[in-house]
């Protein structure tokens, strides 16, 4: 699933919104974006509580000879994280959480001043499903309600866009057929995902679309 079109694109648009300094990658999976900031040489400390991905993120750091990456096996947030970071990365994660609003507290005790959180989640509640319980989400969330959530607890939101406007016809026939959207397994079709890659990378990277699934 990490090689196709939307996990790609979601890693180049996050990585070109961090900027220079450490990086804490929170709910960070098989620990694929976490190694990718390690390899271009930042300061990178990784968290998941999946004892399966948290080994398989060690073992892929260990292939590359990185020494620049800390790992922590266990739920966010940790008292074992004691460091400020300049970046927190926080993609496709706050949705699983019940109580959003204390997880985004304690993201902001976790940055410098003057640091960045940068947040990928699903967007418009209308379109939560069965796909979406399935999955442990909570919730999927409108511009106006994160705004406000990050605002209440000391964010100063700079920017926020909708990402994925061709899922969300794709979700749209999940909500209705109760059917798992095609691309949550990862598109096997190689020239669909050669397109669908072009896509992103030549007109959603780059364009402010009136509305994405996330």
């Amino acid at each position: 699933e990490e090689n196709d079109f939307w996990h790609k694109n979601k890693d180049r648009v996050l990585t070109k919104l961090v900027k220079n300094g450490s990086v804490l990658d929170i709910g960070a999976g098989t620990g694929s974006f976490s190694i990718k900031l390690a390899k271009a040489g930042m300061k990178t400390a990784y968290i998941d509580a999946s004892e399966k991905y948290y080994k398989i993120a060690k073992e892929r750091a260990k292939e590359y000879n990185l020494n620049n990456i800390k790992f922590y096996n266990e739920y966010f947030p940790s008292k074992r994280i004691k460091e400020r970071f300049d970046n927190v990365v926080i993609s496709g994660f706050i949705e699983h959480v019940e109580d959003d609003v204390n997880l985004l507290r304690e993201i902001y005790k976790l940055l410098n001043p003057y640091g960045r959180v940068i947040l990928l989640t699903s967007a418009y509640p209308w379109l939560y499903s069965n796909f979406d319980k399935s999955v442990g989400h909570y919730r999927r969330y409108t511009k106006k309600e994160l705004k406000l959530k990050m605002e209440s607890v000391g964010f100063k939101v700079k920017f926020l866009k909708y990402w994925d406007v061709i899922g969300i016809p794709i979700l749209i026939i999940t909500k209705i057929t109760g059917r798992v959207p095609i691309y949550t397994h990862g598109l096997k079709n190689k020239f669909l995902n050669y397109l669908l890659d072009k896509w992103f990378v030549f007109f959603e990277n780059k364009m402010i679309i009136p509305m994405g699934l996330d």
